[in-house]
């Protein structure tokens, strides 16, 4: 038996994304590119509608589980399916433009040295969405990263043959990976500003509360993280208490309690690569309060949890 191999494999991972899937696919199959390529959906829809929706087009090999699959399970299923020298990752809510795949090719072919190529979200509606989907980026560059855009990216085949994979962790797939090809493929990325899909998904201030609260569950299941994150969680609260009771004493020691988690904070702003320097500094107060959010959704996790024992 004759096993087809192919250039580039397109994996897609969806989840009751009737709305959506249809305009994502029908735009990867519209790619401006010569080179052979196969469309690979991975559903766990509540029913069996995205399946029929999709059978019968060119490029489209669908499969469905009847178990829910977070978008990790799904990314790491299709590549044990997939047959394609580069695996190139899209969510069911973007829309591909036309040089899309012959951008991840040529990166990979003008930087041999890289293991994978980076980009970002286009379409931002607010100030939130165009900042967590990259929109302030505005170079690229060569280099480890800890965090990227899941819906918007391509490996070599060869770091998941060497035993890399997709977290399967319900938020942050990319944290595996990412410490995977640091340590182990010891091959750095490519994180082109240029590499751009059009995102149709929303981000609200609620879903960064949710993923506070997502964090807290994931913490729980290990001591180390637990203890890292609940002393970061008291130390917050210390700090947003000492406001009142510097209003009332006037020590100014107690400022102190406020200035500490919140240089933290401002410490891994400022660290984030997801969008240009001058403007982790123009928008320093917003990202502060963008993790304000994230952090009472894991206390109010971490409350509802003592109070449900």
């Amino acid at each position: 038996m004759i096993i087809r191999k192919y250039k580039i494999s397109v994996i897609v991972p969806s989840y009751n994304s009737h709305s959506t899937i249809r305009d994502c696919i029908n735009s990867l199959l519209n790619q401006d590119i010569d080179t052979d390529y196969e469309i690979i959906v991975i559903d766990s829809s509540e029913d069996e509608g995205i399946v029929e929706m999709l059978r019968g087009l060119p490029r489209v090999k669908i499969y469905h589980s009847n178990k829910r699959l977070n978008a990790g399970q799904a990314r790491n299923l299709g590549v044990k399916t997939s047959k394609g020298e580069i695996l190139a990752f899209i969510d069911s809510d973007c829309i591909a433009p036309r040089d899309w795949l012959k951008n991840i090719l040529d990166c990979v072919k003008k930087y041999p040295e890289i293991c994978g190529v980076l980009g970002v979200y286009t379409g931002g509606r607010s100030l939130v969405e165009k900042i967590s989907g990259g929109e302030y980026l505005e170079e690229s560059s060569i280099g480890f990263y800890g965090g990227f855009i899941e819906g918007n990216c391509a490996f070599k085949r060869e770091i998941f043959e060497r035993g890399c994979s997709w977290s399967e962790r319900a938020r942050s797939q990319y944290v595996g990976l990412a410490e995977c090809m640091k340590s182990k493929i010891k091959k750095p990325v490519l994180w082109n500003s240029n590499l751009k899909v059009l995102h149709l998904g929303r981000v609200s201030f609620n879903k960064i509360i949710k993923s506070g609260r997502s964090k807290f569950e994931e913490d729980i299941k290990s001591p180390k993280l637990m203890l890292r994150s609940l002393l970061f969680s008291i130390a917050f609260l210390a700090g947003f208490a000492s406001i009142p009771l510097y209003l009332a004493f006037s020590e100014v020691k107690l400022l102190l309690l406020f200035i500490f988690p919140n240089s933290l904070l401002t410490y891994y702003v400022l660290k984030d690569r997801m969008l240009s320097l001058r403007y982790r500094v123009i928008f320093l107060p917003y990202l502060l309060w963008l993790r304000w959010l994230f952090w009472f959704g894991w206390i109010h996790a971490a409350v509802n949890k003592i109070f449900s024992i």
